[in-house]
């Protein structure tokens, strides 16, 4: 499961270690946001969020604020 990624982008092609892809696990998991864990790791943030949908954490661009709002309007 936390084998490496390899990124591709035209010309480039980059492997990322499952170390940093731990970290880049735990900070989602801690709510920080795509955008800042990709400027901590050094990273573009769709390869963030693609290390995220392999490890079967992403949720998506939904917030908690938006799920209580869906919540109330359900009820």
């Amino acid at each position: 499961m936390l084998e490496s990624v390899t990124y591709n982008q035209p010309s480039v092609s980059i492997d990322i270690p499952k170390e940093k892809k731990i970290v880049v696990m735990n900070l989602y998991l801690s709510n920080i946001a795509e955008e800042f864990i990709a400027m901590q790791v050094d990273m573009e943030i769709p390869l963030v969020i693609s290390i995220l949908k392999e490890l079967g954490v992403y949720r998506g661009q939904m917030d908690n604020e938006k799920e209580v709002t869906l919540v109330n309007h359900r009820v």
